[in-house]
C-alpha cells in the first residue's frame, strides 16, 4: 500500500517537480554566469574582496525560487484532492489515515529537498573552484533560510489546499506569507545562523498543520 501511495503522489507531482527543478537550476545557472562574468572581467581577487568587505554572496537570484517551487509542488499535489473530490476516497482506503497524509507530505518534501539540494550543490561546487571552503560555507549558510522558507511554503500550501472552509484558508494563507517572510527579513550573509535550529524545529511542527486541515475535513467542516 505504501508503494502505491508513493507512486500515486509521484504521478501527481512529477510535472510540477520537473518544472520546479528547471526553474531552480536555471536561476542557479544565471547566478553562476553572473559570478563567472565578474571573475572574467576583474579576477577572483575582486570577488573575494566584495564578498568579505561588502557582504555580497552574488546568489540573490535564487532566493525566491525555493518558495515558488514549493507552491507549485504543493498545489499540484494537494489541490486535486479537494477539487476532484479525491480526499474522501483517499481517507477510506485500508490504511491509517494520518499515516497516509504524512506519507503524502513526505513525498512532496522529499522532492523539494532533492531539488533544493541539487541547486545548492551546483552553486557550492562552482564556488569551490574560486574561493576558500570557509567562504563556500558562508554562501551555503546564507542560502539555508531560503530553502527552509520553501519547506514552510509547501506545508502552508498543503494546509490551505486541504482545508475545507474558505475563511480558514485565507487565515492560513496570510499566516503562511508572514512565516515565509521571516526568512527574508535579514539580507546580510549568515544573518540567521543563530536561529537556524529554531526554523528547522518550526518546519517539523508545521507538518502537523496539514494534518489538522484533514481532521477538520473529516469532521465535516467544509
Amino acid at each position: 500500500m505504501e508503494k502505491a501511495i508513493i507512486v500515486k503522489e509521484w504521478l501527481k507531482t512529477r510535472l510540477a517537480a520537473a518544472a520546479s527543478m528547471v526553474l531552480c537550476l536555471a536561476m542557479a545557472a544565471y547566478a553562476i554566469l553572473k559570478i563567472n562574468r565578474l571573475v572574467a572581467l576583474k579576477g577572483a581577487d575582486h570577488l573575494w574582496m566584495i564578498m568579505l568587505l561588502k557582504d555580497n554572496t552574488f546568489i540573490d537570484a535564487i532566493q525566491y525560487t525555493t518558495v515558488i517551487s514549493a507552491i507549485i509542488v504543493g498545489i499540484a499535489q494537494m489541490a486535486p484532492e479537494m477539487t476532484q473530490k479525491r480526499l474522501k476516497l483517499t481517507l477510506h482506503l485500508p490504511y491509517p489515515q494520518m499515516r497516509m497524509v504524512g506519507l503524502m507530505l513526505s513525498v512532496g518534501l522529499a522532492e523539494l529537498i532533492a531539488i533544493f539540494a541539487l541547486q545548492c550543490a551546483s552553486i557550492a561546487v562552482f564556488y569551490s573552484t574560486l574561493i576558500p571552503a570557509s567562504l563556500v560555507w558562508r554562501v551555503v549558510l546564507t542560502s539555508l533560510p531560503w530553502y527552509l522558507a520553501g519547506l514552510i511554503a509547501y506545508l502552508f500550501t498543503s494546509a490551505v489546499c486541504l482545508e475545507g472552509t474558505w475563511m480558514r484558508r485565507v487565515v492560513l494563507a496570510l499566516l503562511g506569507v508572514c512565516a515565509v517572510m521571516i526568512c527574508y527579513l535579514q539580507p546580510a550573509p549568515e544573518a540567521y545562523n543563530g536561529m537556524l535550529w529554531m526554523i528547522v524545529a518550526f518546519v517539523f511542527l508545521l507538518a502537523l498543520l496539514p494534518l489538522g486541515s484533514v481532521l477538520r475535513f473529516k469532521e465535516g467542516r467544509q
